[in-house]
């Protein structure tokens, strides 16, 4: 913040050193303040921001070519090969400080467009548009599908951004109400027709860019063309219609974050280059470049059937692969973009909790039945490994241990020796509880210390790739001193009972994250008032879990189940 401070002085002679005492912040000097604390946060702002520096990239190439003499050059402009197309779902219930701040957004951005979902109710009285359009008398709302693009009369002058609602430029009307899913899907899928050009890439509202980055869009759009080799494969020889990206995790604010950023930059890099290999990569939304017309053919850039579709990304992989013809994923590493992800405790566990509900419905859909029997068995066990097995595996971690404890607990209370006239006590025999004992220390000592260190290694792999041995180490050792396996091991329990309750009951929806700063404390038990505690929130998913397996443990030590060594 000092050096946004001195670097505005120098630039304005009429700002002044506030600090942090905003009482003392002038008019003119919020908007500059708003937008250096907007690229600093997961905002739509900072998304805009990073995307359309594809417009200052293909510009910097146009200079850099240096063809002067040629009349392409002097009418090219970059806005006829890029746009950054936002669709803006909630933009027609704007109220007049969203609409200043969406107006402030196109005076800054040249290559900004919003599409957003309007509505109109015909009267009752009009009987002759409704006999027009020949739609049923009992619906007398229609929909559409609008555009909003700048206008240079209004955003290149020097005043402030007004609070007006702005006319589309372009409008569809929807055969009916477009939301069929949970809202995300459909609002990708109605903006498409107003994108130019042959690919698309999806970007969440949570990411940003580098102008370094952007200047490798040439090489991207590379990876699309053909390979006309006759000594290669045929299916390799196809173009790309599916390229993903590794991203930068840019959350790592906190203990939480840190663990958060750690996991989503594990499962970016070196997991997704692996399932590419390996065949079992699939499309996750963001950041993957695709072939529009493709997309287009087979429904759109997501699925948007409610519940079924929570997860709405990955299904266009799915579609995509089960179209054959050799049509595969490819992962490239040169190119990459930043991404926030949630930071709290509550927010972390929520994320994941739609992820286990959405893949919960994921096992369940026909495109996972079909590529069950369509994928060789190598590419089914990745797919399954990067999927569904990853969710079930956590609930089999989550029982397994309980059942162990019980089971251990049932042999202590049975005492086989005395009750059992086959097991007669005999001093040379060794008792049940000792051998239960040793079970449990031969499979939960070395072979835990096993499994810690392959869920820590794909990202001490990559941060040993990226920054070298020491940097993985201490990112190691900073990981274990702040005792994140306790965290992973309370995550995996959320995980393993929203999977499990979806598969049973159903009825997944989106969960709102908010991906806030998380600098509100909440209380462990909340007896009164609308929040409620993180015990309300836990205990019937893991605490209650929790309890019962320490008195359970409890009880075998009482019951001498563990045997002293003399």
């Amino acid at each position: 913040f000092a050096a946004f401070a001195n670097r505005m002085a120098v630039q304005k002679p009429v700002w002044h050193d506030a600090s942090t005492r905003w009482d003392r912040v002038t008019d003119e000097q919020w908007p500059d303040l708003c937008e250096w604390a907007s690229n600093r946060s997961q905002t739509l702002w900072r998304t805009v921001a990073g995307m359309t520096m594809y417009h200052q990239a293909l510009q910097a190439h146009k200079e850099l070519q240096g063809i002067t003499e040629s009349s392409m050059y002097q009418r090219w402009t970059p806005r006829e090969s890029f746009q950054c197309l936002v669709s803006m779902q909630m933009y027609a219930y704007f109220n007049a400080t969203q609409h200043r701040h969406t107006n402030t957004m196109f005076k800054k951005f040249e290559a900004l467009k919003v599409a957003f979902i309007d509505k109109r109710d015909i009267p009752s009285s009009d009987c002759q548009e409704a006999a027009w359009d020949e739609v049923h008398p009992n619906q007398p709302r229609r929909y559409y599908s609008c555009l909003l693009e700048r206008n240079p009369a209004i955003d290149d002058s020097d005043e402030p951004a007004t609070s007006d609602a702005r006319k589309p430029r372009l409008t569809v009307e929807l055969p009916g109400f477009p939301i069929l899913g949970d809202g995300k899907g459909d609002n990708q899928n109605h903006a498409i027709i107003y994108t130019r050009g042959t690919y698309n890439q999806c970007i969440d509202a949570n990411q940003g860019a580098y102008f370094e980055q952007m200047l490798l869009l040439p090489c991207v759009l590379g990876e699309f063309r053909r390979r006309l080799d006759p000594n290669m494969d045929p299916q390799m020889n196809l173009s790309r219609k599916i390229v993903g990206f590794p991203e930068h995790i840019t959350s790592d604010i906190g203990t939480i974050g840190d663990f958060a950023a750690g996991a989503e930059t594990a499962f970016g890099t070196i997991l997704q280059r692996s399932y590419a290999v390996l065949g079992g990569r699939m499309h996750y939304g963001h950041p993957d470049m695709m072939n529009k017309v493709f997309m287009i053919q087979q429904g759109g850039v997501s699925k948007a059937t409610k519940t079924v579709n929570l997860s709405e990304d990955i299904f266009a992989g799915m579609d995509f692969t089960l179209r054959g013809e050799g049509r595969t994923i490819q992962h490239t590493e040169y190119f990459h973009v930043s991404k926030g992800r949630d930071l709290g405790f509550g927010t972390v566990l929520v994320f994941f909790a739609k992820l286990s509900s959405g893949t919960g419905e994921q096992v369940l859909t026909r495109q996972m039945a079909r590529l069950g029997e369509f994928l060789g068995l190598a590419e089914f066990c990745c797919f399954y490994y990067a999927h569904g097995g990853f969710y079930l595996t956590q609930w089999c971690l989550s029982k397994c241990i309980p059942m162990l404890v019980y089971l251990w607990l049932l042999i202590v209370l049975d005492s086989a020796e005395e009750n059992c006239d086959v097991m007669d006590p005999d001093p040379d025999q060794v008792a049940s509880s000792k051998v239960m004992v040793s079970f449990l220390i031969s499979q939960f000592s070395r072979v835990m210390l096993l499994f810690l260190a392959a869920g820590i290694s794909p990202l001490i792999f990559e941060l040993t790739l990226e920054g070298g041995f020491l940097m993985a180490m201490r990112k190691l050792i900073v990981t274990m001193l702040t005792f994140s396996p306790l965290h992973f091991v309370f995550q995996a329990k959320i995980i393993g009972s929203y999977i499990s309750n979806e598969i049973l009951y159903g009825g997944a929806e989106y969960m709102a994250t908010g991906r806030g700063l998380p600098t509100e404390r909440r209380c462990f038990i909340a007896f009164d008032g609308p929040k409620k505690g993180l015990y309300n929130d836990y205990a019937v998913t893991a605490l209650h879990d929790g309890a019962k397996l320490f008195m359970s443990s409890l009880f075998v030590i009482i019951i001498t189940g563990i045997p002293s060594t003399e």
